[in-house]
């Protein structure tokens, strides 16, 4: 038995506007953007900073914590460093902490707002880089004078140890 003329209309037109919600959905501004905080946090050396994006609320204050977790099974703990933003609703706000004061050894840190939080950031993505530190001039100046002093004297002995 064919399949009758409208009824491959009606299953076109369905796939349609199935395509048509997906996009639509895609499409759509997310929950945080239309009343609640997105916080996206990262860490380079002893600064802890981010973006706070702020949907729906007008002309507040938004207050960040700065949380640590000292184990794997610990939960996160309160730091006692936080930072107010004067936040005007749909748009984002950065933020920066300087965590390099903070004492233990921490595995972990969030940034969180009130009712939200960020992303979890390993601290051993905070520690500085593997570079090895030049050494100044000011050093190496003295050093090297001192280093071909010290050859020639031990070439002049052994010319005289060996006459």
């Amino acid at each position: 038995m064919k399949p009758q003329p409208a009824a491959k209309t009606l299953s076109a037109v369905a796939r349609l506007v199935g395509i048509g919600l997906a996009f639509a959905a895609l499409a759509a501004p997310s929950a945080s953007a239309q009343g609640g905080t997105h916080v996206v946090a990262h860490c380079a050396g002893d600064i802890l900073s981010g973006t706070v994006h702020v949907g729906g609320t007008t002309h507040s204050t938004l207050d960040l914590a700065v949380l640590a977790k000292h184990g794997q099974r610990s939960g996160f703990t309160t730091t006692g460093m936080s930072q107010s933003l004067n936040v005007d609703g749909g748009r984002s706000y950065p933020f920066r902490f300087n965590i390099g004061r903070l004492t233990g050894s921490a595995t972990a840190y969030r940034v969180d707002p009130p009712g939200d939080h960020s992303n979890t950031v390993p601290a051993s993505s905070c520690a500085p880089g593997h570079q090895v530190p030049e050494a100044p001039l000011s050093l190496l100046l003295p050093v090297s004078v001192l280093g071909i002093g010290g050859l020639l004297a031990a070439r002049n002995r052994r010319r005289s140890a060996a006459s």
